[in-house]
């Protein structure tokens, strides 16, 4: 979406700009329903009202609900890939930095966020009886989850391991999703940086060759 356009002026760019504003605009107001909700109380009608303008339009823009559905939750899939791709590829070489780049990205305001997080939880919640949440939702979680075990498994064969490559992995995965679980359900409170905390002593436990100036 161009950074430029805005409701006072809208009628002065081009469509190209205007339909990119329009789509995400919708987008966002489908996050607010589905936050506020559920999906399955999420309609068009409420989500034009959110957005500020006519079922019509929602109805040019995206046709169905679920095809907006579906894009809101491509959406969310490509920020939250994005966000820790990029993380990974600012950290350098080095498996450590870089695994410990992805833990960081994981808590990044933009993607861990009470509102961000319900929706996703919504949209699991749904990925059995919808195959194309579950090829989206699928296809993310199998990237990060190989990216974790390839970095785990550079640092064990260079340092070692107090665990296998493959538990490793799986035990800072299970250990990220329950952080978001809790930042969700929890009590009020809970901090980015406790959660990151928490998982670099994990780190610390699977990794103890690793320099403790690494933290």
């Amino acid at each position: 979406m161009s950074a430029n356009v805005t409701e006072k002026n809208f009628a002065s760019r081009n469509r190209k700009s205007q339909r990119e504003f329009r789509k995400r605009q919708l987008i966002d107001a489908t996050i607010d329903c589905i936050d506020k909700l559920g999906i399955s109380q999420t309609t068009l009608a409420r989500i034009a009202e959110r957005a500020g303008i006519s079922q019509g339009n929602v109805v040019f823009h995206f046709h169905s609900k679920d095809e907006l559905l579906e894009q809101t939750l491509h959406f969310l899939n490509d920020e939250y890939t994005s966000n820790w791709q990029t993380a990974l590829d600012n950290a350098g070489p080095d498996p450590l930095s870089q695994l410990q780049a992805l833990i960081q990205a994981s808590f990044a305001p933009q993607v861990f966020n009470r509102k961000k997080i319900s929706v996703w939880y919504a949209f699991w919640g749904e990925s059995r009886s919808r195959p194309k949440y579950m090829r989206v939702c699928g296809a993310s979680d199998r990237a990060f989850s190989e990216t974790i075990l390839k970095l785990c498994r550079a640092i064990e064969a260079r340092d070692g391991s107090s665990l296998s490559p493959q538990t490793a992995a799986h035990s800072i995965e299970g250990t990220i999703d329950g952080m978001w679980q809790n930042f969700l359900l929890g009590p009020p409170g809970f901090k980015r940086a406790q959660a990151i905390s928490t998982i670099y002593e994990l780190l610390e436990s699977i990794f103890p060759q690793r320099d403790s100036t690494d933290k």
